[in-house]
């Protein structure tokens, strides 16, 4: 039997003619049986084009809607006012590993005369010489006048903390952000379906037709990105990455206790996030290079444009190595399926689910 997840750099053995019940290693994709390549070429232009101007409409309509919310975000932020932000470092035996507690205390009143969509307090914790031991986030969804962040927390380190640093402001509420990345990536989902629904029915016969394989390489798959992400962690624990991404602190502040909003992240996160990505960053990426380049190219660039477009910011750079191998795992899985984009949507599925599973325990006490 075939394997097929052969080595990237060895090209398939054709299949012998006088052998009709032989097939390549890596089943060829069908893309000009469906029609020609100029057609795929061309549907795969629109999809792109439509996730770009997607991109950008909800960008502008979230710029739009903060300003005409907030009409002048200056004095909004002048009227958040600190009150009495202090830490206490001490000693703990709690954790053996993370020795070193520090108390956190303070308070980040509305002095507006009308309700914020939200309050944001971010901290950054620093050891004797001024290098990062960790950070911390707290936000506070629709704070009326009058009303505060408060913040009390005990946090534990592996280094002593020397001095803290922190920042302050306001934003649209999480349930805002929610409504229009449910709505954005649900919409987009629903037109790639449609502009490219040859290509779906196909590769859904397909994998029908070939379910233990394509469920073997979803598992296969994941355990690919288990690895990646294992990978990933202790690269960037050598490289003194101590800080999570501002793309993993927004989702964590999406979840709420509240069926609503759980059913809607669970739909967004888990269904159509990896219709959209799968799509974009799999097969019109790879739909755009000659197949006689071979896989490599593809799914280098595809895996590296993957991990960017999960950076928030510049400053956010290194957070992207963990979006990055994700991307590169799912390309190669990708191409090592036949190019059928349900496998690397089940394993990217499959990912974003359990992730979804880790929220929702931390979110009612089972895990901390």
């Amino acid at each position: 039997m075939n394997n097929p997840y052969e080595d990237l750099f060895k090209t398939a053995a054709k299949p012998d003619p006088t052998q009709p019940g032989l097939a390549p290693a890596v089943p060829p994709a069908d893309d000009d049986m469906l029609d020609d390549r100029h057609k795929t070429r061309k549907t795969n232009l629109r999809l792109l084009v439509v996730y770009i101007l997607g991109l950008v409409i909800v960008n502008v309509a979230i710029y739009a809607i903060y300003f005409l919310t907030y009409g002048d975000p200056v004095a909004t932020q002048a009227n958040i006012v600190e009150v009495d932000v202090q830490f206490i470092p001490s000693e703990s035996s709690l954790y053996p590993d993370d020795p070193f507690a520090v108390i956190l205390d303070g308070r980040f009143e509305n002095h507006n005369t009308f309700r914020l969509g939200k309050i944001v307090a971010d901290f950054t914790f620093l050891d004797g010489e001024g290098n990062t031991v960790g950070t911390s986030s707290y936000s506070l969804d629709h704070v009326e006048p009058t009303a505060a962040l408060i913040v009390h927390d005990v946090l534990y380190f592996d280094t002593a903390v020397a001095s803290i640093e922190y920042e302050w402001g306001f934003d649209m509420s999480s349930t805002f952000y929610l409504a229009v990345n449910a709505i954005h990536t649900i919409s987009i989902a629903l037109i790639f379906i449609l502009l490219d629904r040859a290509h779906f029915a196909d590769r859904w016969r397909r994998t029908k037709k070939g379910w233990k394989q394509a469920l073997g390489g979803i598992v296969t798959g994941e355990i690919m990105v288990y690895m990646a992400l294992l990978f990933s962690s202790i690269l960037m624990e050598r490289l003194g990455i101590t800080t999570g991404s501002e793309n993993e602190a927004t989702i964590a502040s999406l979840f709420k206790p509240d069926p609503v909003i759980l059913g809607t992240l669970f739909l967004t996160l888990c269904v159509f996030t990896p219709i959209v990505e799968e799509t974009i960053f799999r097969k019109v990426l790879f739909g755009f290079f000659p197949k006689k380049l071979g896989p490599t190219l593809p799914i280098l660039l595809s895996g590296l444009i993957f991990g960017l477009m999960h950076v928030a910011t510049a400053g956010d750079l290194p957070q992207a190595i963990p979006y990055v191998m994700m991307g590169f795992v799912f390309g190669y899985v990708y191409w090592s399926s036949g190019r059928n984009i349900y496998v690397t949507m089940g394993v990217h599925f499959l990912n974003n689910f359990i992730s979804f599973l880790i929220y929702v325990a931390a979110l009612y006490g089972f895990i901390f």
